[in-house]
């Protein structure tokens, strides 16, 4: 326990430590920048920020991965800089100030042998009798937890499963163990193992980057923007 609960307390000493060092260095800085590792993240960060270090080569970037509950204190906390997520899930925080990067609708995930990867879009009935991996509480924002529960609550015959990891329920799909929903814009097609087939289910989604409203740093409002303009050639 002591372990578990201690690791975050290290990694943030030491990149205090850093943080020191370079106060020294005028030309050198830091960005802490908070992810849940979604396909999403996993496909499009790499080259965005590359582009922005490009741009600001002498920052030092540092990635860390939690769920949404805990990349939210990280980020009010000021151990995280800034953060990916959805904007539903940061609604209930004032000191924030968001950045739109895409919009999307929610989308069933679906190995392409199943009986149902064929169809345009789905309605929630169509679940009933399948085999169902939904996220718990933690890695859930809540538009997809408010999703979850409909679909626990009013779909017949579920043989339902509680996963804790974007990137574990996408190998489960793959491995054919069941049904996944999750917003389109995390969701990463392979047509030779996984579908994503549009649900009938309205909801506000969108997704972005997320800092501190008293944030004073000019190198995490310039990486704000310049991921911005890299969405919005994508």
């Amino acid at each position: 326990m002591f372990y578990d609960d201690s690791k975050s307390l290290i990694n943030s000493y030491n990149k205090a430590l850093q943080r020191t060092r370079n106060s020294f260095n005028r030309e050198q800085s830091n960005l802490t920048i908070g992810i849940t590792d979604t396909p999403l993240e996993q496909a499009i960060l790499p080259e965005m920020i590359k582009s922005f270090h490009r741009e600001y080569p002498n920052c030092k970037i540092f990635l860390e991965e939690f769920d949404h509950n805990r990349l939210k204190h990280h980020l009010i906390d000021h151990d995280s800089d800034v953060i990916f997520t959805t904007h539903d899930d940061i609604t209930d925080l004032a000191e924030v100030k968001y950045y739109h990067l895409f919009s999307g609708h929610f989308v069933a995930i679906i190995p392409v042998d199943h009986h149902l990867s064929d169809r345009e879009e789905l309605e929630l009935d169509d679940l009933a009798g399948e085999k169902i991996l939904l996220m718990d509480n933690n890695w859930c924002p809540p538009e997809q937890l408010k999703l979850q529960e409909t679909i626990r609550k009013k779909v017949d015959d579920l043989d339902i499963s509680y996963v804790n990891d974007v990137e574990i329920v996408s190998l489960m799909v793959k491995a054919g163990l069941g049904i996944t929903v999750m917003p389109s814009f995390v969701a990463i097609e392979k047509a030779d193992e996984i579908k994503a087939v549009k649900l009938n289910y309205p909801a506000p989604l969108d997704y972005g980057l997320v800092c501190r409203k008293d944030e004073a740093d000019p190198l995490v409002l310039a990486f704000c923007q310049v991921m911005q303009e890299q969405a919005e050639g994508m």
